[in-house]
């Protein structure tokens, strides 16, 4: 007898509708729900006369002045501070340029390279404009991200791409988009077969290293153990450290400018920072200390020893499990693990707006849910679990006293899984490296998940 479920399922309107959620429109589902917001937001402003802040309350939003923030900053603050001979960086400013040199009262953490928008005439007049020039292209790299895409995965990308922490980047303005921008299309437009684009990718990432550093941690592409890709991620490396070498003058102003806040933020000191000052006071515990203790940078040794051995014991099965896809969907997948993981661990703290380069492994993963390529039950339960992390991750990092601090678990699962699977794709890379490279068949039990399959 059929359960409640399969009869609806069987149903003509049931048949109908899994029709209409296997057709390959997730970019026109997610450019309609952007644009949709968009329009609530125009309509506020332009038609009931709304100002920024309450145009964005009308989605639950809590807006900012100025309009666009961080542009602000960028263009209205340290430009003007360069044309009066006084460096951008050093902060506090002396108290006679105050009010001319330092409009927000903060100093400048921007890498040097947006200094030069004051050179170029650029101020606070052109923040709107200038974020437009950016934003729009985001939100359509993204609808490309998720082309051929059944409707169901681009429903499940819709919570992701509106949540809070995405909203945040673009309501401020922030330049974590331009380096979305950057890493994106390098995803896009890598081929380990073509030299042209392999480089013309490894261009775009330089860019990002100067932008805002975050693409010098797309390096993991150097675990597909191939010649270009191995090739692009050194080049990268070596352009990563010998820039930010020539700015060892400024990154500790910059790091110094930069205001640290656990709220509304990711990273592995995020949790033990809640323990310490939030939860412990509760329950009534001494934890002083406990955020600069040994302990929260052993959580992540440990962390990763867990995702190591675990990636070790699934490769040893001999089984194509969680294998990334050799494409562009894959390369993505791989760029934005390694951004999260790396500022994750490297930065300690980093605003939620950061989180949306979790958006570069949605293919990969709807790769997985969908069953397509070498998926198996095993990736798409391990999808699931991502998809689920992040959304719960991307919602509840701007309700922490009300949450406790399950949003900081999902990001260390997010952490630990993401750098499993990295792990694992690297030894399947090396099966297959040690096999081509003329492993006798009577070893082949020594390198799992080598074989064909």
């Amino acid at each position: 007898m059929k359960s409640f479920w399969q009869r609806v399922v069987s149903s003509r309107p049931g048949r109908t509708a899994r029709t209409l959620l296997a057709k390959p429109y997730a970019g026109s589902v997610v450019a309609a729900g952007v644009g949709l917001v968009a329009l609530v937001l125009v309509t506020a402003g332009f038609v009931f006369g709304l100002d920024w802040v309450r145009s964005w309350k009308v989605i639950g939003f809590p807006g900012a002045l100025p309009p666009f923030y961080d542009l602000h900053t960028i263009t209205d603050n340290a430009p003007r501070c360069a044309t009066t001979d006084i460096a951008a960086y050093p902060y506090p400013y002396p108290s006679s340029y105050e009010a001319e040199c330092n409009p927000w009262r903060h100093g400048y953490n921007f890498p040097p390279v947006w200094i030069l928008l004051g050179k170029l005439g650029i101020d606070g007049n052109s923040a709107a404009l200038f974020a437009m020039l950016f934003e729009l292209p985001a939100l359509g790299l993204l609808a490309l991200l998720l082309r051929g895409r059944p409707v169901s995965s681009g429903l499940m990308a819709l919570p992701l791409v509106l949540s809070p922490s995405v909203v945040l980047a673009f309501e401020r303005g922030n330049i974590d988009i331009v380096e979305w921008i950057l890493v994106c299309s390098a995803a896009l437009l890598f081929s380990e077969h073509s030299k042209l684009r392999a480089a013309a990718s490894l261009l775009l990432l330089c860019f990002g290293v100067v932008v805002k550093f975050l693409a010098g941690f797309c390096c993991t592409l150097f675990i597909r153990l191939r010649p270009t890709s191995m090739i692009v991620s050194l080049l990268l490396v070596a352009f990563s450290l010998v820039y930010l070498y020539s700015l060892s003058d400024v990154l500790p102003m910059i790091r110094k400018n930069s205001f640290i806040s656990p709220y509304v933020s990711y990273g592995y000191l995020i949790l033990f920072d809640r323990l310490e000052f939030l939860y412990g006071p509760r329950l009534g515990l001494d934890l002083a200390g406990l955020t600069r203790s040994w302990i929260p940078i052993a959580a992540v040794a440990f962390v990763l020893l867990i995702a190591t051995v675990s990636a070790l014991a699934v490769w040893r099965r001999g089984r194509a499990q969680l294998r990334i896809d050799e494409g562009s969907d894959g390369v993505a997948f791989l760029f934005g693990a390694g951004i999260y993981c790396g500022s994750f661990v490297l930065f300690g703290t980093n605003y939620t707006y950061r989180l949306m380069f979790l958006l570069l492994c949605l293919p990969q993963l709807f790769e997985w849910v969908e069953g397509r390529g070498e998926s198996d039950a095993g990736s798409r339960r391990t999808a699931y679990l991502l998809l689920g992390s992040c959304v719960i991750s991307m919602w509840l990092k701007f309700y922490p006293e009300k949450t406790l601090h399950i949003n900081q678990i999902t990001d260390w699962i997010l952490f630990g899984v993401l750098s499993m699977i990295v792990v694992l794709n690297g030894l399947y890379a090396l099966g297959s490296l040690l096999q081509n490279a003329g492993a006798p068949r009577s070893a082949e039990h020594i390198v799992p998940g080598s074989s064909s399959i």
